[in-house]
């Protein structure tokens, strides 16, 4: 009996960590549009390139983009030891839909999403200027703004 009890035990802790996100992954993105409101994207393709912390979605430094580029506010949710952090860091995204650039901009000390971001990660010499986005992350996420 007690055999039984432990290999049932040891299945459902195993069932219930197959539903449970990954330490630091990225659960979701809210997208601030200024013509369509709040997007929430949970698609388990976008969030894999959007985790703060591997950076994927963050290419090399680049020039400020056209100011009449369509911009979006991105806000990526984390999975921490405590449960969902919320707003735990924040992009603005960019893109030219005639060419396909696409461009992040990290904020910078001073600006409002700035602590937030630090009190997830820093990233020194890259907060408060303007990088392309990975082709890979602005394909899986520009879909949602059409």
């Amino acid at each position: 009996m007690a055999h039984l009890i432990g290999t049932l035990a040891a299945v459902i802790i195993v069932a219930g960590s197959a539903f449970t996100p990954e330490i630091k992954s990225t659960t979701r993105l809210t997208i601030i549009a200024d013509a369509r409101g709040l997007l929430e994207i949970t698609a388990p393709d976008v969030l894999a390139l959007s985790h703060v912390y591997a950076g994927q979605f963050i290419g090399e430094p680049a020039e400020s983009p056209d100011s009449s580029f369509a911009k979006y506010t991105v806000i990526f949710d984390v999975q921490t030891l405590g449960g969902v952090k919320h707003g735990a860091y924040a992009v603005q995204f960019v893109f030219d839909d005639s060419t396909g650039e696409a461009f992040v901009y990290l904020p910078g000390r001073g600006e409002p999403a700035y602590r937030g971001n630090i009190s997830t990660i820093v990233r020194d010499g890259q907060d408060g200027r303007w990088h392309r986005a990975s082709a890979e992350w602005s394909d899986s996420i520009r879909p949602y703004l059409r």
